[in-house]
């Protein structure tokens, strides 16, 4: 089968669903985290282990998963990847222990999270800049629906299927996933993409990280995730067992908050063909730092109130939604020769910043919603002094050094 023959359609949906399976697997699960701390016999701040592993290991496999997909071909890394995936989710499914769900869920990620790397990959190897743009706008708005649907499916499963029933139907959708991968999707890598030994993958990273304009934008995206997955983190238990939430009412108020990203991602896709990229992120950066305002604000006037932590999070979220997809579609624009191994790098950078800041707001949890208020309001004040401290002099087309990248790349 040839590129040709597969509709726009096919390829938005399917990049869609790949780029969109880590955030299925991590949002589905949110209403069930306090039944499953009670089954466990734990605590609820020991659980954020699972969504620390998970980030952990979401962050490996994306700097493994670029430098394999340059050498060894998109297809056939995906393929493993999503294999890994299923024989990881029935392991979920099955788990007897908080051990062995830790462990599992660190494999989940391991082999799931390439697909963030390789879906976005496909669409630099295929698509003019143009298209580009014009899909990751796309991608970036249905990936929204992922996490305002995902804990609402959750939550109405949840009494019918129980945790273990999410696991089998994520392990369901992973199987259909690889199946049409085998059968549907052709390899995309460019032939004169050429495989970099191991040797030359490490000085390339090396490259990368003294390179300013990769480093801007990898820090940006990586901050203002986190401004967000403390919410992530601390949402389920603090509303559920805190403000009294029932699962459902839980999910619909996380649904309303990740609104947010939607409103963000659907205003790049409009504003991306009359304004660059750069200038998009800075006034989401602006509305991150008045969202962690209004949110340190809010919950200190009104802490016996759930708005006060949700209303400003729907404006980080819209900083959130406007600056993932422009920061993706600048930082791949030079790299066209090594495009695997940078995206790889690139989002490794932000799921290990999001590791740590899960870690930290872990060690922090009471209960209250301060762990949730200081790391926000620290990964937005990191976000600004990262963007001002690394902006350069010339614009991003003019500052890349990618020539010398991509002759390493073909040694």
């Amino acid at each position: 089968m040839t590129q040709r023959l597969l509709a726009p359609w096919f390829w938005l949906t399917l990049l869609t669903v790949l780029v969109g399976l880590p955030r299925l697997t991590l949002d589905l699960h949110l209403p069930a985290m306090p039944a499953m701390a009670d089954y466990f016999q734990t605590s609820d701040s020991q659980l954020q282990l699972v969504l620390t592993l998970y980030t952990l290991g979401s962050a490996i496999s994306l700097l493994v998963s670029g430098p394999l997909t340059d050498r060894f071909g998109r297809r056939p890394v995906l393929l493993a990847g999503l294999t890994m995936y299923v024989l990881a989710t029935i392991t979920c499914a099955l788990a007897d222990s908080l051990g062995v769900l830790v462990i599992a869920r660190l494999f989940q990620a391991l082999g799931g999270c390439c697909t963030t790397v390789i879906g976005r990959v496909i669409v630099r190897d295929y698509f003019d800049r143009h298209e580009q743009a014009r899909l990751l706008g796309l991608i970036s708005m249905a990936m929204a629906v992922s996490p305002m649907a995902a804990p609402v499916l959750g939550s109405v499963l949840l009494p019918l299927l129980g945790w273990r029933g999410l696991f089998v139907l994520l392990g369901v959708v992973g199987s259909v996933l690889c199946l049409v991968v085998q059968r549907r999707l052709p390899e995309t890598r460019p032939p004169e993409v050429a495989a970099a030994p191991p040797a030359n993958v490490l000085r390339i990273y090396s490259q990368l990280l003294r390179d300013r304009y990769f480093l801007r934008y990898a820090l940006a995206i990586g901050c203002v995730y986190s401004t967000y997955f403390p919410f992530i983190s601390e949402s389920s238990a603090l509303l559920q067992r805190g403000f009294d939430l029932s699962p459902t009412a839980y999910a619909l108020v996380f649904a309303a908050t990740i609104s947010g990203y939607m409103l963000g991602a659907n205003l790049f896709r409009r504003l991306v063909a009359r304004f660059e990229a750069d200038r998009l992120i800075s006034v989401a950066i602006g509305l991150n730092v008045l969202g962690s305002i209004l949110l340190a604000t809010a919950t200190t006037l009104m802490a016996q109130e759930w708005l006060a932590i949700v209303l400003p999070m729907v404006v980080i979220m819209v900083s959130v939604g406007l600056t993932m997809p422009a920061c993706q579609l600048s930082v791949l624009q030079p790299y066209g020769a090594i495009a695997g191994t940078a995206s790889g790098l690139f989002f490794f950078i932000q799921m290990f910043v999001t590791a740590v800041s899960s870690w930290v707001t872990g060690l922090l949890s009471d209960g209250s919603s301060a762990p949730l208020v200081i790391m926000t309001s620290l990964a937005s004040a990191l976000l600004v002094t990262t963007w001002l401290a690394l902006r350069t002099t010339k614009s991003g087309r003019e500052q890349i050094p990618s020539h010398s990248l991509s002759r390493q790349s073909q040694i």
